[in-house]
């Protein structure tokens, strides 16, 4: 906040309190020295320093025998009814239950169906990791055995098994890190639209 900025809300505020305009004018005087003593560039930091331009108005009216008017109130808070949320009556209740009971030969299926696949996913990406795990430690094993008997083709077993080692290892994490979460978010969204079928036949009173 500038100088000016301070020193026109300020203004402001005494006149919304009543206060003369001399003694406006006399108090605008006072703090327009204060910045002055405070120095150039160091606008910002004095009016920090002196708090809100509003309650320095109350501590003037204060001190003139001015009793300070309330605060005002903002609009949109003055004209906003008040909205209490109202709790679903025993009737939406009981519809939300109608409306779960003759959709469940809808959604029951779909949930079975959505849950078994995320099982089948995840077994299958634990299979394939297996897989990769035991043909590398495979190589490995064989390059060994292999190394004294004809070296060339060891070598390259043990290559391929250590590559393939390394990929499981480094893909790992990030393939289960991405892949679980996705899962998740599907099981979450689709719990969510069983949820919607309760709640059409049954919505809250606002």
């Amino acid at each position: 906040m500038n100088k000016l900025e301070f020193l026109t809300r300020l203004r402001n505020s005494l006149e919304r309190g009543g206060m003369p305009v001399e003694d406006i004018n006399d108090a605008l005087t006072y703090y327009e020295e204060v910045f002055m003593d405070a120095g150039f560039g160091k606008e910002e930091e004095t009016a920090a320093s002196m708090g809100a331009p509003e309650d320095v108005a109350v501590n003037i009216l204060r001190e003139s025998g001015i009793t300070p008017p309330p605060p005002p109130v903002p609009q949109n808070i003055a004209q906003a009814p008040l909205q209490q949320k109202k709790k679903p009556s025993g009737g939406a209740i009981a519809a939300s239950i109608i409306i779960g009971v003759l959709t469940f030969p809808i959604w029951l299926p779909v949930l079975i169906v959505a849950v078994v696949m995320l099982f089948v996913i995840i077994v299958v990406l634990f299979s394939l990791i297996f897989a990769f795990i035991a043909a590398g430690i495979g190589l490995i094993v064989g390059g060994i055995a292999a190394l004294f008997e004809a070296p060339s083709v060891a070598l390259m077993a043990l290559g391929a098994g250590l590559i393939i080692t390394g990929l499981v290892i480094l893909l790992c994490k990030p393939v289960f890190g991405a892949a679980i979460p996705a899962c998740g978010r599907g099981i979450k969204k689709l719990f969510t639209w069983v949820g919607g079928l309760f709640k059409k036949g049954g919505k809250e009173n606002v």
